[in-house]
C-alpha cells in the first residue's frame, strides 16, 4: 500500500490493527472494522457480527470495539507517535457513523505506563485456569482501579459477604436463563467453533468443561450448553461433586476477587469508554501477573444487570464483572483463542 505523505508507516498500521484485534470480544466476535484514510485510523462497528440474543442493544458490542480501540492507540503510542482520540465523530447513530477516529498529528515519546501496557497486550488472554488461595495485594488493586478510572470510569471490588453471595446469585439465575433459551443456545452454537485453527468464536477447546475449576464461588460462563454443569454450588468440570478423599469442599472452593467495571451513565459513548476501561484494567492485571476472565453472564440480561447494583451500592451502570486472582501455575494455560488477519478487518480509502 501508498504510504507516501503520511506520517504513520504501513509497519505501523499493520501492528495496530493487530494489537487491536487481541482486544477482548464478546463470543470472540471481532465485531469491528478499521478503515485508512491519510494518517487516520477509523473505527467501525461491524453489524454483521453482531449477537442480537445475548446482546440485543449493541451494548457488549461498544465495549468489545471500545477494549479494541484502546489497543490500537496504545501500539500507536508506543510507536512513539502522537495520536489524537475522537469518539462518535459522526453522532450516536453506530449503524452508519464511525465509532472513534485514531488521528496521527506527530511524534512524542510513549510513557512508561503506555509502553508497559503495550508490551502487555500480546501477553493477555481470558484465564479460565483455577486461582491460588492468596488474595490480591490493596496495593494491586488500587493500580486496576486508577486503570478504569484514567478511562472516565469506575472500579467496585465485592468484598462483602452479602455482596458476593448476592453476585453468585446472581450468576447462576443468568446461567439458568440463558441456558433454558432456546434462541441463546442456537446463537452459542453458531459462534462455537470445532476447528483449533478458527480465528474467531469460541473453540471447544475454551467449552471444554475439563479445564475449569472443580468448584468456585463465581461459576464461570458455561460454553456447553449447559452439558458441562456439575452437581454443587458453583461445581463445574468433569471431577465436580465426586466425594473423593481429599480436602474438604471449603478448602477447594475458589474465591477471586470480583471486580465491578461501571459506568455513571449508559449512553453508546459510555460504554465505548468501558470498553477502553476494560482493556486498560486487563492489560494492568496482566502486568501485574494476575489471571482475570469475565463473569458476564450477570450483565448479559438486562434484569440481572440492573440488580448488579445494589451489588455495588445502588450507584452507576455495571458494564462488565471480572474475576481475578494468581492463576495456579501447575494447571497449563489454555491456547489463547486466534485472531483475524488484518486483511479482514482494514480497508484502505484513497485520499486521491
Amino acid at each position: 500500500m501508498s504510504m507516501e505523505g503520511t506520517t504513520i508507516s504501513a509497519a505501523q498500521v499493520q501492528a495496530a490493527v493487530e494489537s487491536a484485534g487481541l482486544a477482548p470480544s464478546i463470543h470472540n466476535s471481532q465485531p469491528w472494522k478499521w478503515r485508512l484514510r491519510g494518517d487516520t485510523l477509523e473505527l467501525s462497528a461491524d453489524l454483521s457480527r453482531a449477537l442480537p440474543v445475548i446482546d440485543p442493544d449493541h451494548r457488549q458490542l461498544l465495549v468489545s470495539c471500545g477494549a479494541a480501540l484502546l489497543n490500537g492507540w496504545l501500539s500507536l503510542r508506543a510507536a512513539g507517535l502522537d495520536v489524537e482520540v475522537a469518539e462518535l465523530p459522526d453522532g450516536p447513530d453506530i449503524s452508519t457513523g464511525r465509532l472513534a477516529t485514531l488521528q496521527v498529528l506527530g511524534n512524542r515519546p510513549p510513557t512508561e505506563d503506555e509502553s508497559r501496557l503495550a508490551a502487555a497486550i500480546t501477553q493477555r488472554h481470558t484465564d479460565r485456569r483455577p486461582f491460588g488461595p492468596g488474595a490480591v495485594p490493596a496495593d494491586e488493586i488500587r493500580e486496576l482501579r486508577h486503570a478504569a478510572e484514567a478511562e472516565g470510569c469506575w472500579l467496585s471490588v465485592l468484598t462483602g459477604e452479602d455482596a458476593r453471595v448476592e453476585l453468585a446469585v446472581l450468576l447462576a439465575r443468568a446461567d439458568w436463563f440463558e441456558h433454558h433459551d432456546p434462541h441463546y443456545l442456537a446463537e452459542l452454537a453458531t459462534w462455537t467453533r470445532t476447528d483449533p485453527d478458527a480465528v474467531d468464536g469460541i473453540t471447544w477447546a475454551t467449552a471444554d468443561p475439563g479445564a475449569k475449576p472443580q468448584y468456585a464461588e463465581f461459576p464461570l460462563r458455561d460454553f456447553t450448553g449447559g452439558a458441562g454443569a456439575g452437581p454443587g454450588p458453583g461445581a463445574t468440570g468433569a471431577g465436580a461433586g465426586r466425594a473423593d478423599a481429599g480436602p474438604a469442599l471449603d478448602d477447594r472452593v475458589e474465591h477471586p476477587e470480583a471486580l465491578v467495571l461501571g459506568t455513571d451513565a449508559d449512553g453508546p459513548a459510555d460504554r465505548l469508554r468501558a470498553g477502553r476501561a476494560l482493556g486498560r484494567v486487563l492489560l494492568a492485571a496482566t502486568t501485574a501477573g494476575l489471571g482475570t476472565s469475565p463473569l458476564g453472564q450477570a450483565v448479559d440480561i438486562e434484569a440481572t444487570r440492573t440488580l448488579v447494583r445494589s451489588a455495588t451500592g445502588g450507584a452507576g451502570h455495571a458494564q462488565m464483572i471480572l474475576r481475578a486472582g494468581y492463576p495456579d501455575r501447575s494447571v497449563p494455560p489454555l491456547t489463547p483463542t486466534k485472531r483475524r488477519p488484518v486483511s479482514e478487518v482494514l480497508e484502505h480509502v484513497s485520499m486521491t
